[in-house]
């Protein structure tokens, strides 16, 4: 019998910094768990904590630079897009040469996605 692929790849399954999603360190088998991979990290969402609560925002709420995010929201409507001309390219028959077109459109539309980053905010941009 064989095992099905992990639809999961391991960078994916790795734990990940709270702050800045970087994969976490191996565990140690003692004390506990990791929750940032760095000092820095640590202060920073101790920062981000304390601003949220003086503007009166939750824990899961976070301050964010506007033009980052709708950086990251005009990335993402090209890949909802895209996705949709792939899905309407490849339905029938498609040739292979059609397929890696329909495939080089989408990467092309996923990259600018996936490039995109943004952290919360901890302090006014001066």
């Amino acid at each position: 019998m064989t095992k099905a692929p992990d639809p999961e790849p391991a960078l994916l399954r790795a734990e990940r910094c709270r702050w800045c999603g970087r994969a976490l360190p191996e565990r140690r088998p003692t004390g506990r768990p990791r929750r940032y991979c760095r000092p820095g990290c640590r202060q920073q969402a101790h920062l981000a904590r304390k601003l949220a609560g003086v503007h009166g925002l939750g824990d899961g709420d976070v301050i964010v630079d506007r033009l980052k995010l709708e950086e990251l929201q005009g990335a993402l409507y090209c890949l909802q897009a895209a996705i949709e001309d792939v899905d309407r390219d490849l339905t029938g028959r498609p040739s292979a040469a059609e397929v890696r077109e329909a495939m080089a459109w989408l990467l092309d539309n996923a990259r600018p996605a996936a490039a995109c980053w943004i952290e919360p905010r901890t302090a006014e941009a001066g």
